[in-house]
């Protein structure tokens, strides 16, 4: 098997994340040696290099490069409903082999990161969701693409957002060795069967390190989307200084996707502004400036919207309520304009087709 090249960045200090390898020996100004090639950072040397006043250093890329790139191979994100299908394929067959194609996924995370300039088209694609069977599927790939745009807009640099790109991809691969009918499960789960829901973390660091090299802050990005700020996450009950900062953008797109339908019965009903609602009210169990980041930025794509009210009445959103966007200005059908923050019981239900 050829062994794929290990390309070298130059990475900004304050991007620096745990689990990254250092590509070259970081010297003093006096050329001693403070940090040795091949050294895997984590929070306490990442810590030490800015004391020391180091403002970058050399860094071994964290997505691995491709050994064999097919031109005639279809790009995922061309068609959003057949790169559903590819990862719905790409899970069945972990779960028969327990093999996981790490060139499948990285393709698919370099569609997502290629897309960014045109951002909210990706974000369109979140509203139009299959039946609930196909949600693993479709919330791998809708978590991969909210999860570049959120480090895009906490402003990672380029191959940092690739590195998230593929850890969100990969963050829910341990599903695949659960029980299906556990997954399918319409109701809450039972304190046994969320017991092993919970494994699939581990589950999923376990399958991708069979693949050989994978850089460990992509694996902290699998192993830690579930952990939260206050300690009461799983698997290892983490506070937010433990809590790797990729892990910490994948729960934001982890909770807004999962909070995005409203019901399971109508797939198409999804709405955006109860979802960054719910943000609001859990974003000190998360990372605070990801959800707020996340949040400031999303307002730009959810104006001027069609949309349903409680109220069955249609109308369209003109002015966007930052504190409770389910609760904006609207004008109805009928040319009259409503602040819902002034109504009782009436506030936005979905977005309409």
């Amino acid at each position: 098997m050829q062994e794929n090249k290990k390309k070298i960045l130059k990475q900004n200090i304050e991007f620096l994340v745990p689990g990254v390898q250092i590509a070259r020996d970081v010297c003093s100004e006096s050329d001693s040696v403070l940090v040795s090639a091949g050294t895997i950072t984590n929070n306490n040397l990442i810590e030490k290099l800015k004391n020391w006043d180091i403002q970058s250093i050399d860094i071994i890329e964290e997505v691995s490069a491709n050994p064999i790139i097919d031109p005639k191979l279809q790009k995922f994100l061309n068609s959003y409903n057949q790169s559903v299908s590819v990862m719905k394929k790409t899970f069945a067959d972990i779960r028969q082999t327990q093999d996981v194609s790490m060139e499948t996924f990285t393709n698919t995370a370099e569609e997502i990161t290629e897309s960014l300039p045109t951002g909210g088209n990706v974000i369109d694609r979140l509203y139009d969701l299959p039946a609930c069977d196909d949600y693993t599927f479709r919330h791998s790939v809708n978590v991969s693409a909210i999860s570049a745009l959120l480090g895009t807009w906490l402003k990672f640099p380029p191959e940092s957002v690739s590195a998230i790109a593929l850890a969100a991809l990969l963050h829910d691969v341990g599903k695949s060795q659960l029980p299906v009918e556990l997954l399918n499960k319409p109701y809450k789960l039972s304190p046994e069967d969320y017991k092993i829901y919970q494994t699939h973390t581990q589950l999923g660091v376990d399958l991708v390190k069979k693949q050989g090299e994978i850089a460990e802050s992509i694996l902290a990005g699998i192993d830690q989307h579930h952990e939260r700020e206050d300690g009461r996450g799983y698997p290892a009950g983490l506070k937010s200084v433990d809590i790797h900062p990729y892990a910490k953008i994948i729960a934001v797109a982890d909770r807004f996707d999962e909070a995005l339908t409203i019901n399971c019965e109508n797939p198409s009903e999804v709405s955006p502004y109860s979802s960054l609602d719910k943000l609001r009210e859990e974003q000190y169990y998360l990372d605070p400036h990801s959800c707020i980041t996340f949040r400031e930025n999303m307002m730009n794509y959810i104006s001027g919207q069609q949309v349903m009210l409680t109220n069955k009445m249609g109308a369209r959103v003109v002015f966007i309520n930052k504190e409770r966007p389910s609760l904006s200005i609207v004008q109805t059908n009928e040319g009259e304009v409503w602040d819902l923050s002034t109504m009782k019981d009436v506030c936005i239900q979905y977005v309409m087709k």
